[in-house]
């Protein structure tokens, strides 16, 4: 399956997702009681536009950044309640119509009999929840965090794809709906009850989206595991291309997932290169080769070099090669010391190319960190695995590519993916991509402010405290600074910088326990260089553990990851 068909699924399935739990409600009540289709068909059209312009506008290319959360959420929450004012006391719509201009009637019109609404009113309506829509979907978070900033062109077709998934969804349900209730006499009542619900709902909808309440209670159904259907998706994106399986000399299967195999785009672009002066796929053609796109700073794809290394190690005598193609998710990574001190600290011995334009990344068409290619002497491109695990099947795919027999020498077998279903989620701390945050409606974009810290954290929410100049991909600690995370794992890692040497606090539950390899004993942590830090580390999975994090002045915080 193409990741463009599975946006338009994915967008089908977001319907069904708790964190949107404001969509039916709006689209709905727009529909029911009426006999008119085209008042659900321009609010489902409306707010499918506004969905894609405020998810490029806001969230991909930062335009308005300076503009605070909390003013989205009251633009949006104020048009709901006059939708629902309005239709709760209907004379208030027949006395302000023409002023507000949110409906249209001709003398013409009145003198037939009939009567036709305008459709600004629906256009609001619709265009409403674009500034505050979030989407649980992972292939949605995959086109907006990775894919846009990369390639646009091909971000914009999958972002295209997924919201018309929504909005054909979206169409049915209403189609539905008003087939049922347009039978109803006392449902198209426009002076009845029923309308008056529908108002309420409308009222209570915009109440939630200001105060936030809805932003939790979405929160609150995801992490409930209701209607989960995410799980869905993630089974998708892990099974997009149907494997192969072939047999090496002594019948022994190999599983290779590329159905048809490809020539491997050419290694380019490359700012820089580490152990190597420079290497193509056209001087590599008769060795096998992998490729393996990583970031220094990203714990899943740290805890995968030491297999790449051993199978480097293992077969390097055998025409086995590794290129690593190092593309980094933030600035920093672009530097050549930092990555040449992260070569050295990781004690890879492979080349490493600095893909800092994402150009190799672009060409291979690649989405992930990890990511791994497998090519054959040939040069063409035949199996991949994305993430981390299942390091026993790729070794066993390297012996098959290189003509070794005896599958048995194969190690790691028993080696699993550290994640469990209900673990934090990697969270992001500048404001291009932050989430799950209690203060975001509070954020000033790119200047110092102060921050009270939240008490009463949910699950896997957090909270910043004291002063801190909130930037696109990081948040720069000022006095008094802290961090508060509710969190679930058995490790928390955090990617950290300083300009100068300083250093950072952590307790969990308030207690210096289940300190992480990088905290003294004291729970403190000297930040001398930008990486990643291990603060905490637990034998047993901690649910609900609340992490609190003192900054010194001048620490730059960018990402969390968790592992279990």
């Amino acid at each position: 399956m193409s990741l463009l068909v599975l946006s338009f699924f994915a967008g089908i399935l977001t319907v069904f997702a708790p964190c949107v739990f404001t969509l039916l409600p709006v689209v709905l009540g727009g529909s029911l009681g009426s006999r008119s289709w085209h008042k659900p068909l321009v609010i489902i059209l409306s707010l499918s536009a506004s969905i894609f312009v405020f998810t490029l506008v806001l969230k991909v290319l930062s335009l308005f950044a300076n503009v605070p959360q909390s003013f989205w959420q009251v633009a949006s929450g104020a048009i709901l309640m006059m939708f629902g004012i309005v239709t709760v006391f209907p004379e208030l719509w027949d006395r302000f119509s023409y002023w507000l201009g949110l409906s249209s009637k001709s003398n013409r019109i009145m003198q037939e009999g009939s009567e036709k609404e305008g459709i600004v009113g629906e256009i609001l309506v619709g265009a409403a929840l674009g500034p505050v829509f979030s989407s649980c979907s992972p292939t949605y978070a995959l086109i907006i965090v990775t894919i846009l900033p990369e390639d646009f062109s091909t971000g914009l077709l999958y972002l295209i794809s997924y919201t018309i998934g929504l909005a054909l969804t979206l169409m049915l349900i209403a189609y539905f709906g008003q087939k049922l209730t347009s039978r109803l006499k006392w449902a198209v009542n426009p002076h009845g009850l029923f309308k008056k619900f529908l108002g309420s709902i409308f009222i209570i909808l915009g109440i939630g989206i200001i105060t936030g309440f809805i932003a939790k209670f979405e929160n609150y159904l995801l992490e409930s595991g209701l209607f989960n259907v995410t799980n869905i998706e993630f089974n998708l994106l892990e099974n997009m291309e149907d494997n192969k399986t072939t047999t090496n000399n002594s019948g022994e299967q190999v599983e290779l997932s590329v159905t048809n195999p490809y020539k491997a785009p050419e290694i380019q672009g490359i700012a820089q290169w580490i152990n190597s002066n420079g290497e193509t796929i056209e001087s590599l053609k008769g060795k096998v080769v992998l490729i393996d796109f990583w970031t220094y700073s990203c714990i899943n794809c740290i805890r995968t070099i030491p297999f790449v290394e051993g199978w480097y190690e293992k077969y390097k005598d055998d025409g086995f090669v590794v290129i690593g193609v190092h593309a980094p998710e933030f600035s920093f990574e672009k530097d050549f010391e930092n990555v040449k001190k992260a070569v050295g600290d990781y004690k890879i011995a492979y080349p490493v190319a600095m893909d800092n334009d994402f150009k190799t990344w672009r060409a291979y068409d690649n989405h992930y960190w990890p990511a791994h290619y497998f090519i054959d002497k040939e040069g063409n491109v035949v199996h991949t695995h994305f993430g981390e695990g299942k390091y026993d099947e790729s070794e066993m795919v390297i012996r098959y590519l290189l003509g070794l027999d005896n599958m048995s020498d194969v190690e790691n077998k028993n080696v699993n993916v550290p994640i469990t279903s209900n673990q934090t989620q990697e969270t992001y701390i500048g404001y291009n991509r932050i989430e799950r945050n209690s203060n975001y409606s509070q954020i000033a974009y790119d200047t110092k402010k102060t921050y009270t810290a939240d008490t009463d954290l949910s699950s896997n929410m957090w909270s910043f405290g004291g002063n801190w100049k909130i930037e696109g991909e990081r948040a720069t600690a000022g006095t008094d600074a802290t961090i508060s995370m509710k969190f679930n794992a058995k490790d928390v890692y955090l990617v950290l910088g300083a300009e100068q040497e300083s250093k950072i606090s952590v307790k969990i539950d308030g207690q210096l326990q289940h300190l992480g390899a990088d905290a003294n004993e004291n729970g403190e942590i000297t930040i001398n260089e930008k990486k990643l830090y291990k603060l905490v580390h637990s034998d047993e999975f901690l649910k609900d553990s609340v992490l609190e994090i003192t900054f010194g002045e001048g620490v730059a915080a960018y990402a969390f990851t968790f592992g279990s």
